[in-house]
């Protein structure tokens, strides 16, 4: 690979990145290199979580300690960016036995060829993805949740339906801030797309059309987004046991500890008794 070159004369005001021109063969990648100072700034949400379940003991402290980025919002500001911790959280999620970034790698195939039609289309991006990753990982935090590769794919579609129905995708170390919201982007269709991907997965991961057969029968009935939406109306269903009731609509739920199949069980009852008293 060629050294790059870097042109100073392209930071003006209103761009706030310098152009990196990379030559590699026949063709030249231009990257954007934006500035960044490092500074020690508390992450309430990282913070209160030395414990937070589904990562590495001991890799938030580390974490924490390398401090947030600052990156330019304009050419007299600056703002906090949560790009490297994010990162950071994810590397730490690699060290884990399991199909954590197996399970991410596959949905942003998936969401690029088939849920953005090559990416011709707007939709979800990849920083969407690693949130429902990140969010994923706590709510499944036992090592037999990412044992499989299939069970894997499903922890992070259920969270990804739920964010997708209630029209909320929580990011993850500032909750309260929505990273669905004013993002333009046609929830409804993106919703109808990645259902249908997670009721019958088989025609979007066939590789050539010679793989093509009969596909299995659905996985879900009709009806599974007004169980969705629950987490709307009562933020309490925004845990283990809610979506273990969901991946047992989806038929991949597979857990044998018995807390968590008493914990599912009591849910599906509240919901059935909800259902019982709509009617």
């Amino acid at each position: 690979m060629d050294t790059g070159s870097l042109n100073a004369a392209s930071l003006r005001e209103e761009q706030l990145h310098l152009s990196l021109l990379v030559s590699s063969g026949w063709r030249t990648i231009c990257f954007r290199v934006v500035p960044v100072v490092r500074r020690k700034h508390g992450v309430p949400a990282l913070e209160g979580a030395h414990l937070m379940p589904g990562f590495p003991k001991g890799s938030l402290k580390r974490i924490i300690g390398q401090g947030v980025d600052l990156v330019p919002a304009s050419a007299q500001h600056w703002r906090v960016s949560t790009d490297y911790l994010l990162t950071r959280l994810l590397d730490a999620l690699g060290t884990l036995q399991g199909h954590h970034l197996d399970s991410l790698s596959i949905l942003d195939r998936v969401n690029h060829e088939s849920w953005r039609d090559g990416g011709q289309s707007a939709g979800l991006t990849f920083s969407h993805l690693k949130t429902v990753l990140l969010w994923a990982s706590v709510l499944f935090p036992e090592p037999e949740d990412w044992a499989e590769l299939q069970g894997a794919v499903y922890r992070l579609l259920v969270v990804l339906l739920c964010c997708l129905a209630t029209r909320n995708l929580p990011h993850f170390l500032h909750p309260e801030r929505n990273q669905l919201q004013d993002s333009g982007l046609d929830l409804n269709t993106i919703y109808q797309r990645v259902e249908g991907f997670a009721s019958q997965p088989e025609a979007s991961l066939r590789i050539h059309a010679t793989h093509l057969g009969r596909n299995p029968p659905p996985r879900i009935s009709a009806g599974v987004k007004a169980l969705l939406q629950l987490p709307a109306s009562d933020p309490s269903y925004w845990a283990t046991a809610y979506f273990d009731f969901l991946l047992d609509k989806f038929q991949v739920f597979n857990i044998q500890d018995k807390d968590r199949i008493s914990a599912m069980q009591s849910i599906f009852q509240k919901t059935k008794t909800m259902g019982s008293e709509e009617s």
